[in-house]
């Protein structure tokens, strides 16, 4: 692993304990939903909160568009939902809490960012979610320095000669402008967002949200 390779990865574990610390000041159980579980679980970042969460695991509920079949078998007291990207197949306020960690950057469109925080804010009495922030000079999931800042048109142009897997479909980066945006334009309530700075720079933003009063 070079120099560079594990500065990222030692930030990138700080920053996600930072997220899940703020999440458990607020958490007090509950039946709780993971909204975008990947089914890569061998991947160290990916699914934090499953590997992590310290409550009853007959609590906890994973959500995702992929096969969750092999996490559902690694733990069995836990619930695993495969949906097909729009509506969740749940119940309204079946939950206590939605927990979503740097997931809605990867649905789509505006629209399909809205649909997603309506639908966490449906079936969960609060939200937690994070994303990172448009403006901070590494992008994390391609490494590109400051590309990211020009037009989508270019940066993907760059992406799909570099990072191919990485598209206009997959990657949309939200700023706090565009948070506010869609937090606005959305059923919430009452939200919060805070920023999560590195030497004073924000890198990612973590919201709560809630479309109760």
């Amino acid at each position: 692993m070079g120099f560079l390779s594990a500065v990222k990865q030692r930030v990138m574990k700080n920053s996600r304990a930072n997220k899940l610390q703020q999440f458990y000041a607020h958490y007090s159980g509950g039946p709780i939903l993971d909204a975008g579980v990947s089914s890569n679980s061998r991947v160290e970042s990916q699914n934090i909160f499953l590997h992590s969460f310290r409550g009853d695991r007959s609590l906890y509920t994973a959500l995702g568009v992929q096969d969750l079949t092999a996490l559902g078998n690694t733990y069995p007291q836990s619930r695993f939902v495969t949906y097909g990207g729009k509506l969740f197949p749940f119940e309204d306020g079946e939950f206590e809490w939605v927990f979503s960690n740097a997931v809605i950057e990867h649905v789509g469109t505006y629209s399909d960012q809205l649909r997603f925080l309506n639908e966490m804010m449906r079936v969960g009495k609060d939200v937690f979610f994070t994303t990172p922030n448009r403006w901070f000079p590494v992008e994390s999931h391609t490494n590109a320095f400051f590309l990211h800042w020009l037009p989508p048109a270019i940066f993907f142009k760059w992406s799909a000669r570099y990072t191919p897997y990485w598209t206009k479909d997959n990657l949309n980066l939200l700023d706090h402008r565009l948070l506010d945006s869609l937090l606005a334009d959305s059923n919430a309530r009452r939200y919060e967002v805070i920023p999560n700075r590195l030497f004073g720079w924000t890198m990612t933003y973590s919201v709560f949200c809630s479309a109760n009063d």
